[in-house]
């Protein structure tokens, strides 16, 4: 006599989750170390100022200049004497047409520092010219 096997009716075959869960893992993982976080903005430490709303820049990689509250500057990663300001923007902007300025000034820097830098990327030809600043938390009043 012949044997049959019987399998249960209810036992349909169903696909595991897990191979595409470790795969997900592995690429967040690769992602994560493979991602440059953003160190260009810690050269100097400034408190920035902060503001309730603001608009982000949009430019794809825009330089970089730096202001201490002792009145340092550095534009790009290198430190700039005050006279030679205009000259280095100018030149950049030879090599960069639509180049746009990011002013990391500290809360400390006084305004005449602050007009200095703006007169320095006019006279250079720069007409994009952003702020970087820090959130304000909400329900805060401004000092």
């Amino acid at each position: 006599m012949p044997l049959r096997a019987r399998f249960p009716q209810d036992d349909d075959p169903t696909p595991s989750l897990t191979p595409m869960i470790d795969v997900v893992l592995v690429l967040t993982i690769f992602f994560m170390c493979a991602t440059r976080f953003s160190g260009d903005e810690r050269q100097f430490e400034v408190e920035l100022p902060r503001v309730s709303e603001a608009a982000a820049v949009t430019a794809v990689r825009p330089e970089l200049l730096e202001i201490t509250a002792s009145g340092d500057v550095q534009l790009g990663g290198e430190t700039v004497a005050w006279d030679d300001l205009t000259t280095r923007l100018a030149a950049r902007q030879q090599q960069q047409p639509d180049l746009t300025v990011l002013v990391r000034g500290d809360r400390a820097v006084s305004h005449g520092h602050m007009a200095e830098v703006y007169e320095a990327c006019r006279r250079a030809g720069i007409r994009h010219v952003g702020i970087s600043v820090a959130s304000k938390p909400s329900g805060s009043v401004m000092r």
